[in-house]
């Protein structure tokens, strides 16, 4: 239902009206569409009853009998990117829900509870029902255990709410079609398959080989994620543009770029930071060769990791080349793109955001020969940099990683400028492959429209790229961070004749 007003009222009635919360999400709780199973059942209490849109009551909790490590497991019947997970606790019986671990994923291993963890349930629950950030963490399981305990599991409801993939199911179409390598591969929401033709979209090879998004609406986009072939055709996606806009001049590639893939990759998936481009359109485009352009999956997202814009500091360098930059550089494998310390007591890592955010999930992304470096090192959020940064208050302590593996940590809502990763109390090397940061402003930004009139010999609408880079270093000596884009490019209106010349006026 679209609105901008959202009343409760009591019709016809006499009556106080008492409110405790109004909760509000654009998007669906994912958890009432799928499926759930439990280690026992304690008389009536099944597991289905966790998911039933009713928080509270006897006859609408789950829970397991007494038995070692009891778990809860939702199925979504899909993957999905989950942001958000909400559990409420009985209200008698709140030992049973605290201290259970969140994990989600897509492995069904030791009954799913071996997946990667989004979050522990704080221990002791001060309050029914508690929110989890899990910040995009991909899986189609979301279980509940209590791991390493004898105990019983009471789980009165379990919400799920996702990260919009905006481009998951919208419209595209490519420049031309390689045998089965549709267009619609490249948004199914499957970065890899056993069969890359049908999870991946390919052109055939042409001439600027383009595949274009259309997002069916307007969206400020700060994050755009492509996966390419993991079979050694890096080269069939590396070198090629993104592009941002609301045009269809040129099928869209006239648009603005938000980035350029590296030639060559450093991985399958890399992430790009696009900064709030404003556009309805996203373009991957080859532009001035003749090849094939294969993507696996194009995902587009409305959030920013802040570290990238940041930047980054350790205790020391191994190598004088594992920098500490590389664990900021939005690659998270390869021993290139990795960040490294020497042997040291307290080894650290400093991210500085260079401004002050509420922060609500950090992930970190170990290297696969080096476990032990990142396992058991704390993550520390705040403004202080006394000790270097490593006294600010502790978000959470790495664990669970496995090889090759990224885990999320749910940081709460905590206020900083500078995220410390230290190894506390050990003497060891520390190695962090990447480090991502989400949060919202501390203070308040406001984004502005401008609708312009331009007089030019020149084609400006051609020639935007240029025009808009012009214009913001021109105002760059007046105001400090901001950011400019087009929200429609250059449209050509009359054309007049101005002192002996000719020039157009263009409306934006």
């Amino acid at each position: 239902m679209e609105g901008r007003y959202v009343n409760v009222i009591l019709s016809g009635r006499t009556s106080h009206l008492t409110l405790c919360e109004v909760e509000i999400y654009e998007t669906e709780n994912l958890a009432s569409k799928g499926t759930a199973t439990q280690s026992s059942i304690y008389r009536t209490w099944l597991a289905q009853h966790a998911i039933d849109g009713k928080r509270y009551g006897d006859a609408y909790c789950a829970g397991t009998s007494s038995n070692s490590d009891p778990w809860w497991r939702l199925d979504l019947l899909n993957v999905y990117n989950i942001s958000t997970v909400i559990i409420t606790a009985h209200d008698n019986y709140m030992g049973e829900a605290s201290g259970a671990e969140i994990r989600i994923g897509n492995s069904l291993v030791n009954n799913g509870n071996n997946n990667p963890i989004c979050a522990v349930i704080s221990k002791p629950l001060t309050d029914n029902t508690v929110t989890y950030s899990c910040h995009g963490m991909e899986g189609r399981y979301v279980n509940v255990v209590m791991t390493g305990q004898t105990y019983a599991l009471t789980l009165c409801e379990v919400e799920v709410y996702a990260t919009e993939n905006l481009a998951f199911e919208r419209t595209v179409t490519q420049s031309s079609t390689r045998s089965t390598w549709l267009s619609q591969n490249a948004i199914d929401g499957l970065r890899y398959g056993p069969d890359t033709g049908l999870y991946c979209s390919a052109t055939t090879s042409e001439s600027n080989p383009w595949w274009r998004l259309d997002l069916l609406n307007y969206y400020d986009i700060d994050t755009v994620i492509i996966t390419a072939r993991p079979d050694g055709h890096l080269y069939e996606t590396s070198g090629a543009e993104i592009r941002i806009g609301n045009s269809l001049d040129n099928n869209g590639n006239n648009n603005p770029i938000c980035a350029v893939t590296p030639d060559p990759l450093p991985g399958d998936t890399v992430s790009y930071s696009c900064r709030g481009m404003m556009g309805r359109y996203v373009n991957v485009v080859m532009t001035g060769r003749t090849a094939h352009l294969s993507l696996c999956e194009v995902e587009v997202y409305e959030t920013e990791n802040l570290a990238v814009k940041g930047t980054a500091t350790q205790s020391s360098t191994y190598l004088n080349t594992w920098v500490p930059q590389h664990a900021i550089d939005g690659v998270r494998y390869g021993d290139a793109y990795c960040s490294a310390t020497t042997t040291l007591s307290d080894s650290w890592w400093r991210l500085d955001l260079l401004d002050v955010y509420n922060i609500g999930t950090v992930i970190i992304t170990a290297h696969d020969n080096y476990l032990d470096q990142t396992n058991g090192a704390e993550i520390h959020i705040g403004n202080s940099l006394d000790n270097n940064g490593n006294n600010n208050p502790i978000c959470a302590v790495i664990s669970g990683l496995q090889s090759r593996h990224t885990v999320t940590y749910s940081c709460g809502v905590m206020k900083g400028r500078y995220v410390n990763v230290v190894m506390t109390g050990r003497l060891s090397f520390l190695i962090l492959c990447e480090v991502e940061v989400y949060g919202t402003a501390s203070g308040h930004r406001r984004k502005t429209f401008l609708r312009l009139k331009l007089s030019s010999s020149a084609d400006v609408a051609a020639e935007s790229d240029k025009f808009l880079h012009q214009l913001q270093s021109a105002l760059a000596s007046h105001i400090s961070d901001f950011n400019l884009s087009w929200t429609q490019l250059p449209e050509e209106e009359e054309q007049m004749e101005e002192d002996g010349g000719k020039y157009t006026h263009f409306n934006t």
